[in-house]
């Protein structure tokens, strides 16, 4: 069977908006062949794409909505955290967790507040996810030698500390 340019113009343009990595995948193998398939991880990436026209490779700088707090920068619109100019591979869970924790004022946020901020969902008195996504974000911030850490508050939380005035082992 050929293809001409035509039958491209003819194809449909499907959106796909979920958080989840499996279902995007899951997505695009039911879908090979029929179509365009883009895929969004949540409704503000649609938007940037879609709507704002801020949706710029990586090198181009971050876009006019960055928020710096010293080395770290929050890229809202990329979806992006960097330290020192160096784009952390974060998970969007780890992404948010951050950008509460750097989201002025510095402060320290409950378990409840981060989970219902991040998670859109009543907490449960059940803090391990929250605690399993700070684990992860804080391995991320040592590997890229970040000056800034999570620090726990015991039964309380988190917040946002900058390492050269706080020893960590």
């Amino acid at each position: 069977m050929s293809s001409s340019a035509g039958d491209f113009d003819e194809q449909p343009v499907i959106l796909c908006v979920t958080a989840s990595r499996n279902k995007r995948a899951q997505v695009a193998r039911l879908m090979s062949g029929r179509g365009v398939v883009l895929m969004f991880p949540d409704l503000k990436a649609v938007r940037a794409v879609l709507f704002d026209g801020t949706a710029t490779s990586a090198t181009a700088g971050p876009a006019k909505g960055a928020v710096a707090l010293g080395r770290l920068t929050v890229d809202q619109h990329l979806q992006q955290v960097s330290w020192a100019g160096e784009v952390l591979p974060l998970t969007r869970l780890e992404r948010e967790v951050l950008v509460a924790l750097a989201s002025p004022p510095l402060r320290v946020w409950t378990y409840r507040q981060l989970y219902e901020r991040i998670w859109r969902a009543d907490y449960l008195n059940d803090a391990s996810a929250v605690r399993a996504t700070v684990k992860r974000l804080r391995a991320k911030l040592r590997d890229a030698s970040a000056t800034i850490a999570v620090d726990s508050v015991r039964g309380v939380g988190f917040s946002l500390v900058g390492t050269t005035s706080h020893s960590r082992q």
